[in-house]
């Protein structure tokens, strides 16, 4: 039997981690992934004093900072700056899409008839700026191939075994939250996207906040409407590893976005459709119940953002 899934909401400034754990059965080991931290990663108290001495944390950030002289990671460094070169030009092609997708959504005209096809089009070239570069991250990870399995080169094996065994033995993973790319890689580099997958399947819970509610789905996206440097549209960051599907993970959606922008909302909605944008606000708890997806935390924490540019509570349950 699979383990459960459980997205919750930031923990700051409304905690409901512990909610969560008291709903699952066992009394074994509860893992921490805290590579989000980055240099913090081992700054684990409030999660001790949630879990207790089951807690076992599992420093992947560390881990990678001791391989920093390595061979491989000197070879993982340069793919990695390729892949943000291809990143920069990549966003000159998809503003330029999305700027011309927004200005048709902005579009005052009596041919309806007219506008729908542009639309559609306009989107459709939107989506296809974004899997061409996922193709070409693809491509790039191609032409580095000891960067593909990283995990198996003998710099990495007995880290990537360590970790197994220890996810192994848990009943329960916890993946927090923090700066996303680096989760993410440090994940991909040890190879735990298969092991995550694979424990789960043999009955492993998973509880994510934040990042790791990111990783977890099947595309990692990128969002902040408004940075310190200007106004931007959401980006494409990379896939993640696909264990939640149909969903775009958006934490701290009321801080990020403008979820009071109508067309911005409709934009970001219809250009990751079929998957739910789901904004997980603090005090959420996202579960899918029968297939349905239900917040059986605080009311209003967890909304779903519409094609038609709404944003609508997720049902809520217990």
């Amino acid at each position: 039997m699979h383990g459960q899934i459980h997205f919750l909401g930031p923990q700051r400034p409304t905690p409901n981690l512990s909610q969560v754990l008291a709903t699952l059965d066992g009394h074994g080991p509860v893992v921490a992934i805290t590579a989000g931290w980055r240099h913090d990663e081992g700054e684990t108290a409030a999660l001790r004093e949630v879990v207790g001495d089951r807690l076992v944390e599992l420093p992947l950030y560390r881990w990678f900072e001791e391989l920093e002289s390595s061979e491989l990671s000197r070879a993982w460094h340069r793919q990695q700056q390729r892949i943000l070169g291809v990143k920069d030009l990549h966003r000159i092609r998809l503003h330029g899409a999305l700027d011309s997708t927004r200005r048709l959504l902005d579009a005052e005209t009596a041919e309806e008839g007219a506008l729908q096809p542009l639309l559609q089009w306009a989107m459709d070239d939107v989506r296809r700026v974004d899997d061409q570069f996922l193709e070409q991250i693809a491509a790039i990870s191609a032409e580095h191939p000891e960067c593909l399995a990283p995990w198996q080169q003998p710099t990495v094996r007995d880290r990537h075994q360590e970790a197994a065994d220890i996810l192994a033995s848990a009943d329960t993973v916890l993946l927090a939250g923090g700066h996303v790319g680096v989760l993410r890689n440090r994940l991909f580099y040890f190879g735990l996207d298969r092991v995550l997958k694979a424990v789960r399947a043999r009955g492993t819970h998973l509880i994510a906040w934040g990042a790791g509610a990111m990783v977890l789905t099947e595309r990692v996206v990128l969002f902040y409407d408004d940075p310190p440097d200007g106004p931007t549209y959401p980006e494409l960051f990379g896939e993640g590893i696909g264990l939640v599907r149909g969903v775009v993970a958006l934490p701290h959606a009321r801080r990020r976005l403008r979820l009071d922008d109508s067309r911005r909302v409709s934009l970001l909605a219809a250009r990751f459709a079929p998957a739910a944008c789901i904004a997980l606000e603090s005090g959420g708890w996202l579960d899918r119940q029968g297939g349905t997806l239900v917040n059986r935390g605080e009311p209003g924490t967890v909304q779903r953002l519409n094609r038609d540019g709404t944003v609508m509570p997720v049902g809520e349950g217990q």
